[in-house]
């Protein structure tokens, strides 16, 4: 079976194999003995006292992206992603190395101001920042807390505490969102929002989709975390403002915008499976000109990913980046981004001829995948930044190649696939009302685009398919006496070989007025057009389908957002639900060398519950959780494969009170879940439910002098059998460490602690 088949969103449903509720226990038992340690080593910093969670920005929830500055307050984010008081202790801690700038004699004794703030957000694993902030104290966005929107924000501060290395581990267990991976690292990984299908996940990173238009799906595995400075998850269909793709959410991924001080970054890590890693980085800029560069590096033995082999599946990920911008004149800006990542993976065949349930053998199947994407923009700001407007032009390709070697066939068979995407776009946004708050303001926005998509496919023919869409969006938000905050936005896409379709969305928020609580909403549509591989694709096992319709949804949901213990605490919950039409799936009834992609003809279901909330129990601890119930269901009313019903995760992280120490636990819990195991006779394919598993992943850091850090992790503490994807195998319990080098100017050189 050829790589694309496996890594196909038609065809991969991922499954669990893990533990019981004795693993249950001792993760429980695990987190509360190190909470309980965790609170006793941070009494002495009690005497500061706890500081509120601070705000959130976020950019991909509105099309409208004005210039918000912050309420002074203290201990928010600055520009460098850590807090003020973060910033004090090194500022301190350089001029008590260097003897400071009267030339006093440098103490022996570290200084101990306050200790910085952990990151924090609305939901879990947020950046205390909530996005990359302006010199001058403005960040690009809206307040987290005056949309309608369900999300998730998990900001650069937490991916770096936890040491997350690719984009599955960030994700993974957040509100609303399963992951499936099909084995260990390097193979294809996906996600899922709110129990719909992967390719019904649309996927930005800084402001160019990159789901490939082949399959659908963005896969993760591509995704290195080295030079992101936050991921937003809008869950619940947002058609209304991104078109086709975007049925059952988005994830927005922002890169670091470099702005700040002059900064060399550069770091290597070693650890099991003979796995190596590295990074270096330079990034600074003012408001009139700013920049940034990351080049990273990983490589593994890995694992072998077949339940009955012994062959290692290694991979080799390699990720470039630069993002950077000029303002020539106060209210002209010129930015752009750049991204290229090269994943070249082992992989084991999947048979068709074993007794029993068909799974992964061993075999020296390859697959090279290399993806680039960029973005350039120009943005012109009229009447005191009350009339916004951007022209823009993206890009996105996606160069893969396979060679697999069939179980029956001693030669490989090749299968090279290019898809390839450019946007073009016209946006305005116009302000009315005053500049900074005020009583009731409004913001009116527009946007043109034109999309052109193609699809090569050199080793079946050279064959060829395009198409494209010239899409008209609108969007009105307004703001009313700083309590209630409304939505709306239409989009309607004109289609070269579909239908025209029109979408909607509206959202609301509103602080109940002299109470800790915020009631927030939306309801929308979603369109998700077929894929090429759908409609033209010719693999290996797989048949064609051009007379497939577009998948169609809405969805709603409410919630309520409590704070509690004076801004310490925040609690939300979310009640959804959504139906899908035309519900595009996979036809085993000709056996599993003959599937054809089918529409439903009746409609699946979507209804569930999303629990978050985070605690600053101390100004160095801070606590989040978060639970969702699924309950996914197709037409005919049995669960969806590989959407567990229930899914839970629970953080600790801990900073000592001087700023150099760091611990963050992060324990997941993946519930059963349904999927599909084929088989190599009549009816080809069998239903079956995977066992829950925990995942526990303990990770800690030590400044050992200014600006050298070494830090270190352990992955699946409990070593769990587990699999996400049946007959895959995943990691074992693994161990990391490292060094961290960073050279701010400014600040004293490398120096022993003394």
């Amino acid at each position: 079976m050829t790589r694309f088949f496996n890594s196909s969103s038609l065809h991969l449903r991922a499954g669990a194999l893990g533990a019981g509720s004795v693993r249950g226990l001792a993760v429980t038992g695990l987190g509360c003995t190190a909470l309980a340690l965790l609170l006793a080593d941070t009494a002495a910093a009690q005497t500061v006292g706890a500081v509120e969670l601070p705000p959130v920005v976020v950019q991909g929830a509105t099309l409208a992206k004005p210039k918000i500055a912050p309420k002074k307050r203290p201990n928010v984010a600055d520009n460098s992603g850590e807090s003020s008081d973060a910033a004090s202790v090194k500022k301190k801690r350089a001029k008590s190395k260097s003897g400071g700038d009267s030339g006093a004699v440098a103490s022996k004794t570290p200084v101990t101001p306050p200790p910085p703030v952990p990151a924090a957000d609305l939901d879990l694993n947020a950046d205390a920042s909530g996005g990359a902030a302006q010199t001058d104290g403005e960040r690009v966005g809206v307040r987290a807390d005056t949309v309608g929107t369900a999300l998730t924000v998990v900001g650069s501060d937490q991916i770096e505490a936890a040491q997350e290395r690719t984009g599955t581990d960030v994700l993974r267990s957040l509100p609303g969102v399963s992951i499936s991976q099909q084995g260990g690292a390097g193979s294809v990984a996906v996600a899922r929002i709110r129990g719909a299908e992967s390719n019904h996940t649309l996927v930005l990173i800084d402001g160019v989709e990159v789901n490939s238009s082949i399959d659908g799906f963005y896969d993760f595995s591509n995704l290195a975390t080295d030079d992101i400075e936050r991921v937003e998850v809008l869950r619940g269909p947002q058609s209304g403002l991104y078109g086709s793709g975007a049925l059952g959410g988005v994830i927005n991924i922002v890169t670091k915008s470099g702005k700040g001080p002059l900064t060399l970054t550069a770091e290597g890590e070693a650890g099991s499976f003979n796995t190596k890693g590295g990074r270096v980085g330079i990034s600074g800029g003012t408001d009139s000109i700013w920049g940034s560069f990351t080049a990273s590096s990983r490589t593994t033995d890995g694992i072998d990913i077949s339940p009955i082999g012994h062959e290692r599946d290694g991979s080799k990920l390699q990720t470039l980046s630069l993002k950077g911008g000029v303002r020539p004149f106060e209210n002209l800006t010129i930015s752009g981004s750049f991204r290229a990542s090269q994943l070249d993976s082992d992989y084991d065949n999947f048979s068709s001829f074993l007794p029993g349930y068909q799974m992964a053998i061993d075999a020296p199947n390859t697959s090279s995948n290399d993806m680039w994407s960029g973005r350039i923009q120009a943005e012109l700001s009229l009447m005191d930044d009350a009339w916004t407007q951007q022209i823009f032009a993206a890009r996105s390709k996606r160069d893969f190649f396979d060679v697999s070697f069939p179980e029956w066939f001693p030669v490989a068979t090749p299968n090279h696939l290019i898809d390839q995407t450019s946007t073009y776009g016209y946006k305005t946004t116009l302000r009315v009302g005053p500049k900074s708050g005020g009583p009731v303001r409004h913001f009116v926005t527009g946007l043109v685009e034109q999309r052109e998509e193609n699809f090569d496919q050199p080793t079946s023919g050279d064959f060829h398919a395009e198409r494209g869409r010239t899409s008209f969006a609108g969007e009105v938000r307004g703001e009313y006496f700083e309590t209630l905050f409304l939505g709306a936005s239409v989009r309607r896409d004109l289609n070269d070989t579909f239908e025209d379709t029109t979408d909607w969305r509206v959202d609301g928020s509103l602080k109940v007025p002299q109470s800790p609580f915020r009631l927030h909403a939306s309801y929308g549509t979603g369109t998700k057009l077929p894929s090429f591989a759908e409609l033209y694709g010719t693999f290996l096992r797989y048949t064609p389908n051009p007379d497939l319709a577009p998948e169609r949804s809405k969805g709603w949901d409410t919630g309520v957002e409590t704070t509690f213990l004076g801004g310490r605490g925040i609690l939300d919950v979310t009640y959804f639900k959504a139906d899908l039409e035309n519900e595009i799936t996979e036809d085993y009834s000709q056996g599993v060398n003959n599937i054809r992609s089918v529409n439903l003809d009746g409609r699946s279901q979507r209804q569930g519950v999303e629990v978050s909330g985070r605690l600053k129990v101390t100004a160095g601890v801070t606590l989040g959780a978060s639970y969702t119930w699924l309950d996914a269901r197709d037409d005919n009313d049995e669960r969806e494969v590989r959407r567990p019903e229930h899914q839970a995760r629970f953080d600790v992280d801990w900073r000592s009170g001087d700023g150099r120490a760091r611990l963050n636990l992060a324990t997941i819990y993946n519930g059963r879940m349904a999927d599909i195991a084929f088989l190599d006779a009549f009816p080809y394919s069998e239903r079956l439910y995977l066992d829950d598993y925990w995942l526990v992943r303990l990770a800690g850091s030590y400044e050992v002098a200014p600006g050298l850090e070494m830090f270190g992790r352990v992955e699946n503490l409990l070593n769990e059998n587990y699999q996400e994807v049946f007959g895959y195998e995943t990691a074992g319990v693994a161990a990391y460490a490292g060094l961290r080098l960073r050279l701010e100017a400014g600040r004293a050189p490398i120096q022993s602690w003394k």
